[in-house]
């Protein structure tokens, strides 16, 4: 298992390339522990779909990125949530990092609210629910929750993303976006 990270990581690469990038990594839970499923939502709360955080506040609101993703590894190890995104043309790499610790340091202090927690819940469930339509998709279920050590998990995984609350996923957010377990590119 790798060490726990105790300092902040920064690597700038200069290339000719169409839009400058960031991408920040930060250290997080394995897919076996328990805090993976307020882990999930919380990347979900900051980027899934067009009603997303980081969308709402940086695309479309503050103009600052032409697209920006934060993701889980949701690896059976330890993992990664990655920020990620791509800055408009004329955008500072220094006001585009500080909008994103903003978003990142509103999900620390605010709880998600009740409505915003259950949207992401139910899209959960349909991604879910659409995964067992096809025998190829309930076999890698069956197999990852087998892999998992537990096979009963394609039938009570979903309770485990609905029994998550907004101070889990306020937790999980502190846990994770501390300055030190971040390495940025």
């Amino acid at each position: 298992e790798e060490p726990v990270q105790k300092e902040y990581r920064e690597l700038t690469v200069e290339r000719d390339i169409p839009f400058d990038s960031v991408y920040r990594a930060y250290h997080m839970c394995s897919r076996l522990e328990k805090e993976f499923y307020a882990v999930d939502l919380l990347s979900d709360i900051l980027s899934r779909g067009k009603s997303s955080r980081l969308y709402n506040a940086l695309v479309k609101e503050k103009k600052l990125f032409s697209e920006i993703n934060a993701y889980s590894t949701a690896d059976f190890d330890k993992g990664l949530m990655v920020v990620e995104g791509k800055l408009i043309k004329g955008v500072s790499m220094k006001e585009a990092e500080s909008a994103i610790d903003v978003e990142l340091k509103n999900i620390c202090t605010e709880l998600v609210s009740k409505d915003e927690l259950e949207k992401v819940k139910n899209k959960v469930e349909s991604t879910m629910e659409f995964s067992e339509m096809d025998l190829a998709g309930r076999a890698l279920n069956l197999a990852i929750a087998e892999y998992m050590g537990n096979a009963d998990l394609v039938n009570t995984e979903l309770s485990l993303y609905r029994a998550v609350t907004a101070e889990e996923i306020m937790a999980s957010a502190n846990q994770i976006f501390r300055k030190e377990n971040c390495s940025t590119l």
